[in-house]
């Protein structure tokens, strides 16, 4: 989320929730909230979003379910009003987990469902790693084996395919656990045996103990049904020395009471009983009665298996108390959803409305705002009328789209403004250089930029677009957060060809988006040369 807009004060506050997110729990709530009432104030739906995401956020690390539930809900339909798509799928997540661990598959499966549209529309590869993930623990819950293994796959491959990043590791030992889980509840022993042992030897130093934990869980469950004693009791004693008394139980609920269900076919009382004596505080405090009868259901298990009548008959009654409760929190989990749906229906139309209004104001301006450079609208016109004339006369075009390398980490270490003064100067030099060989140059958004060049051979093209490079590095412009280099650079992909009929426009933009996806994979700080069937590419010399 960009806030470079704001006053220094608001942007003090946003500073000081990022800083203090996981790490200081009345901070973060502070500002949130100081962020949430200004918000109110100005009418200002982006900053609401963003003061209740973060709020529900710290509520869930909290184990504060009444909390929780109603900042997600209302930072939801704040986030859909102000086009937060990030934080508004991480939203869904949140609600997601929270649903599947009330009892509600239908629901949860909808959010996950939700979340993974908008990733794929909003192209947000790392929050698809998360929700294949959560969708793969729920199809477990359902015994859906094949399907959860299908979603794991899926996360695998989102996680392989994305840059490598810190939180690489935590992702890969979600995604095997879960998938070791999965094929040892349907005795795929030697698969799961395969699977543990590439944990062990791939990722094992790489994960720290809140990441081994589900692991050791799943562990537990492999050596118990191997027949394996030693080594089970070995990993039980491991997950008594390594669990905190204190974590996110909605993460980790369904690991330990996998294995609560082992440890009651065992001796194991201590073991179990530490366990239960951990969960049972959070889940009261989280306030989910699913959860509650499930470790109800715990307990009446080992009376029965001990012979305490007396305790059995107690939990037994206070089950039935709760399966009583458990509709009527059925029924609040649905007026809940249907009022979400409704906010966000009405943020919908809302937001249609504005957008409505949005591009009667930018049709009427052929200029970006902050470059001062043409914008997408006059590129649309331009592009069009030269590609028509190009194809009348049999000419070649060159298209190029470029973007800036590692811009985002340029924006989060020095700052937005930073960042806009880098794009300014960077817009400049495209300009000059297009202008200076009768192109012309757009914004194309965010960081990205698109330049046409008329009656142009590859070799021309080829030349120009090293010599932008040159410019652009001759900047110098500080960039120590760039892989490429420690100054500001480009990666450039281009389209050259003459419009044959049946092309069109876009055929030769996504051509050189093509071409910018290459050179990116090839080398960053390069430009990358085809046709418009994507072949004969050349790259540019390093």
């Amino acid at each position: 989320m960009d806030f470079y807009e704001y006053s220094d004060v608001v942007q003090q506050w946003i500073q000081q929730v990022l800083a203090n997110r996981e790490i200081n729990a009345e901070l973060t709530l502070k500002y949130s909230n100081d962020l949430i009432e200004y918000g109110k104030k100005t009418n200002d739906c982006k900053l609401m979003g963003f003061g209740y995401y973060y709020c529900g956020e710290t509520y869930y690390g909290l184990n504060d379910g009444v909390h929780f539930f109603d900042a997600m809900g209302k930072a939801l339909s704040n986030l859909n009003q102000a086009h937060e798509w990030e934080l508004m799928v991480r939203c869904y997540n949140f609600l997601g987990i929270a649903a599947l661990n009330r009892g509600n598959i239908p629901i949860a499966l909808d959010y996950y469902l939700n979340g993974l549209n908008y990733c794929n529309v909003y192209h947000l590869p790392e929050l698809s790693i998360v929700l294949h993930v959560n969708l793969g623990v729920l199809y477990i819950e359902c015994e859906r084996y094949e399907d959860a293994e299908e979603s794991l796959e899926k996360a695998y491959n989102y996680l392989q395919a994305a840059p490598r990043q810190d939180t690489y590791y935590s992702y890969m030992f979600c995604i095997f656990g879960n998938l070791a889980k999965s094929l040892v509840l349907r005795n795929r022993l030697d698969r799961a045996a395969d699977i543990l042992d590439y944990v062990h030897t791939k990722l094992w130093d790489y994960g720290d103990e809140l990441d081994k934990l589900p692991i050791c869980c799943v562990e537990v469950l492999y050596y118990h049904r191997k027949g394996l004693l030693e080594r089970r009791n070995k990993i039980i004693r491991t997950i008594s020395e390594i669990t905190p008394d204190n974590l996110n139980v909605l993460d980790f609920f369904y690991d330990f009471y996998t294995y609560c269900t082992v440890l009651l076919e065992t001796d194991q009382d201590d073991a179990f009983w530490r366990i239960m004596d951990m969960l049972e505080p959070l889940v009261r405090n989280f306030n989910i009665i699913n959860l509650h009868l499930k470790l109800i259901s715990l307990k009446i298990q080992f009376y029965r298996k001990h012979g305490k009548n007396a305790e059995y008959l107690q939990a037994a009654g206070l089950y039935y108390e709760m399966a009583e409760r458990m509709e009527g929190e059925t029924r609040n989990m649905v007026n809940n959803v249907i009022s979400l749906r409704k906010n966000l229906e009405w943020a919908d139309r809302a937001r249609v409305k504005a957008e409505e209004e949005n591009l009667v104001l930018q049709e009427r301006s052929e200029l970006d705002a902050l470059t001062k450079m043409a914008n997408r609208f006059r590129l649309n016109e331009y592009s069009e009328e030269i590609f028509a004339l190009a194809q009348e006369k049999q000419t070649a075009i060159a298209v190029e789209i470029l973007d800036i390398d590692y811009f985002k980490e340029l924006n989060d270490n020095y700052g937005h403004q930073q960042g806009d003064r880098c794009l300014v100067q960077i817009a400049q030099t495209i300009r000059d250089l297009a202008e200076e060989n009768h192109g012309f140059a757009a914004r194309y958004g965010g960081d990205e930029f698109v330049v046409i060049y008329e009656e142009i051979t590859r070799d021309q093209a080829a030349s120009l677009a090293g010599e932008l490079k040159r410019r652009i590095m001759e900047l110098e412009l500080e960039h120590r957060y760039s892989k490429a280099l420690p100054i500001v650079t480009v990666s450039q992909g281009m389209c050259v060809g003459i419009p044959q009929k049946g092309n069109r426009m876009w055929d030769f933009l996504h051509a050189a988006d093509e071409m910018l996806y290459r050179v990116k994979k090839f080398s960053r700080n390069n430009y990358c040369i085809g046709d418009i069937e994507k072949s004969d590419v050349v790259f540019g010399t390093q």
